[in-house]
């Protein structure tokens, strides 16, 4: 990752903005939701191009495909009744998505699935199941386009596209059991990732990924990593501060750097 070395810090960390431009590579999907199966102890089944992580009890399968890659979702996520049952949702992960979102959206499927399964795979609560966002108008503009609705980063390389059920609106990526649709676009990568949820998610578990993408916080990552030298001029690179042994931020030494343009002197 592009990163200032003249303002690195102990921990050796930086910050990263907008966060749904913080691209992860699919291998890193594949080793997160190895180390995820392996920590919540669920069966991991490994093949030549495939892993498969599969909850205790048997109910969430996470499958990733390396040969899916570039072509697809290479990462589906899918809940069932009992294993072996017909899929009841489902999730797919295509692109460069950025692994602190998979990481939200596994932990938050996870936790459900412990606290509360019959809510996650049916979507029965004793309360009512909303999407719930929070969008800062400065950053975001609302769309709506003949049944369909959701919102665009004001930058235009972030989306989240929602088609409620019985909508007159063609069929989100000619599929017409997906209810929402997220992601980014570039001019040059075109798609740089996507997920998408099909009927009946419960919300829950869509916010995970929508409150991700809305959220105005930088994603923060070890210095030492790498971001494609396309995505550096369109994102904010700046070292991560450290936290102040009296509670207080060290003050602002001037505006972030961004990569590819020249310092002032």
């Amino acid at each position: 990752m592009t990163h200032d070395h003249d303002k690195a810090t102990a921990d050796g960390s930086v910050h990263i903005s907008p966060r749904y431009l913080a691209a992860s590579w699919p291998t890193q999907h594949q080793a997160h939701i190895a180390a995820f199966g392996t920590a919540r102890d669920w069966l991991c089944r490994m093949s030549a191009f495939t892993l498969t992580v599969t909850s205790a009890c048997g109910r969430i399968t996470m499958h990733h495909d390396q040969r899916a890659e570039g072509r697809g979702p290479h990462l589906v996520i899918t809940a069932r009744t009992s294993p072996g049952a017909p899929e009841r949702w489902r999730a797919d992960i295509a692109g460069n998505t950025p692994v602190e979102f998979l990481a939200a959206l596994a932990t938050t499927i996870a936790d459900r699935l412990e606290a509360d399964p019959d809510h996650l795979i049916y979507g029965i609560g004793p309360a009512p199941d909303l999407i719930d966002l929070k969008v800062d108008a400065y950053r975001w503009d609302h769309i709506e386009d003949h049944g369909l609705a959701g919102f665009r980063s004001r930058d235009g390389h972030a989306f989240m596209i929602g088609r409620p059920d019985c909508s007159p609106a063609a069929p989100l990526l000619g599929d017409e059991s997906l209810v929402w649709h997220i992601g980014a676009v570039t001019d040059e990568h075109g798609a740089l990732w996507a997920i998408s949820f099909t009927h009946p998610t419960p919300p829950v578990v869509v916010n995970s990924v929508l409150s991700q993408t809305l959220s105005p916080e930088p994603v923060t990552r070890p210095a030492t990593q790498t971001i494609s030298a396309s995505l550096a001029p369109l994102v904010t690179v700046r070292a991560a501060q450290p936290r102040s042994g009296h509670g207080h931020p060290p003050p602002p030494d001037g505006p972030p750097h961004r990569p590819g343009t020249p310092r002032g002197r």
